[in-house]
């Protein structure tokens, strides 16, 4: 299987909300959203799914929890994500996007911003003000997002946005603020997420 941009979508939705898990010979293939804020998007995203792996595809209402899910076994897409260096259980701190995927960080992008990623509105004395933000473990991800943004003039910066005690590994966010830079994002790498399209609308 050669990597589309369906693929890359696919593989950045992973970054966020995804998880590549074994369990004895089943390789999993598992996304799970917020069920209030997310179902339209695993909707949306569910004809990608069944393109690439040329299969129905469920998605399975977990209301007692609050989630939605899309969860299924299929080895030839697993090992595709698998190749591309895409990890099997956490994902942890030092996750980033391969060399060989690089080509199709604009769709990665895309597919990640839906999961990982909120688009705010700030009230700053009457005028609003938009701020996209991404969040991850990972600092080394955000700075690959951060370096390629700036390839298409959207500037951002990245944070700590909580540092947590014992174990735990320390959140950080990119940070992109302005009008200016949500017409660029819009434009250029745009929203498979409904809800973070609906809010764009309002404020352009």
């Amino acid at each position: 299987m050669k990597i589309t941009k369906d693929l890359a979508l696919v593989y950045g939705v992973l970054l966020g909300d995804g998880c590549l898990s074994k369990i004895r010979n089943h390789s999993f293939i598992s996304i799970t959203c917020n069920i209030h804020s997310d179902k339209a998007f695993l909707e949306k995203i569910k004809p990608f799914l069944e393109k690439l792996r040329q299969k129905p595809i469920k998605l399975y209402e977990r209301k007692k929890y609050g989630k939605i899910e899309i969860n299924f076994s299929d080895k030839k897409l697993f090992n595709q994500f698998l190749k591309s260096s895409f990890p099997v259980g956490k994902k942890g701190p030092n996750l980033i996007v391969p060399d060989r995927m690089l080509p199709f960080l604009k769709e990665i992008i895309n597919g990640y911003f839906a999961t990982d990623g909120s688009l705010v509105i700030t009230n700053n004395n009457g005028i609003k003000y938009p701020r996209l933000e991404f969040s991850s473990i990972s600092k080394s991800l955000l700075q690959q997002v951060q370096k390629f943004l700036k390839t298409l003039e959207i500037t951002g910066n990245i944070y700590i946005s909580k540092r947590y005690s014992n174990n735990w590994n320390t959140l950080y966010r990119l940070q992109i603020n302005g009008k200016t830079n949500l017409k660029l994002f819009k434009n250029n790498i745009g929203f498979i997420n409904p809800k973070h399209e609906i809010i764009c609308n309002k404020i352009l």
